[in-house]
């Protein structure tokens, strides 16, 4: 599905063709992740290289070490709760944060009204699942790009929850 498809402008699709292009990637890797934490925490959560696309910046515990992690990560809402995608760009491991969640799903969010204390969840029921990969794919079609490169590899969907 284009974006034309799904009713986004001209700038978040040519945002989203950078996106999925290699020079898009290497910025998206290498350039997004240390620009995009201290412009989150200046604007509360509202702004990233990637505006409009929304984009947090999660706090997470180390598996290992226990120690705060913070990064920024695209996601996608569904009623109250928050989606997460563990795509690590499409490459064959779970990207570091995933480990950090399984084993402390207790997390900070920083994403504008979005902000605070939530629990984080895999989710594995099928139906669920598509649901929500689907909602993801609205904020970013790339993700069915690091489907195809992680080939062998589930990518996993996290929900997050405010906590109480």
């Amino acid at each position: 599905m284009t974006g034309e498809d799904r009713g986004i402008g001209i700038y978040r699709r040519g945002l989203e063709r950078f996106g999925r292009s290699a020079p898009g990637n290497w910025f998206l890797t290498k350039v997004a992740p240390r620009i995009d934490p201290p412009l989150l925490r200046i604007s509360g959560g509202r702004f990233s290289s990637a505006y409009p696309v929304p984009v947090m910046l999660l706090t997470t515990t180390g598996a290992k070490s226990g120690l705060p992690r913070q990064l920024p990560l695209l996601y996608a809402t569904d009623g109250d709760s928050l989606i997460l995608v563990a795509s690590n760009y499409g490459r064959p491991g779970h990207p570091a944060w995933y480990r950090n969640l399984k084993a402390n799903p207790t997390v900070e969010v920083l994403a504008g009204k979005h902000r605070g204390s939530y629990s984080a969840s895999e989710i594995t029921d099928p139906a669920e699942r598509a649901d929500a990969w689907a909602k993801a794919l609205d904020v970013y079609a790339g993700y069915s790009d690091y489907e195809e490169r992680a080939a062998g590899r589930q990518i996993p969907l996290i929900r997050l929850r405010r906590s109480t």
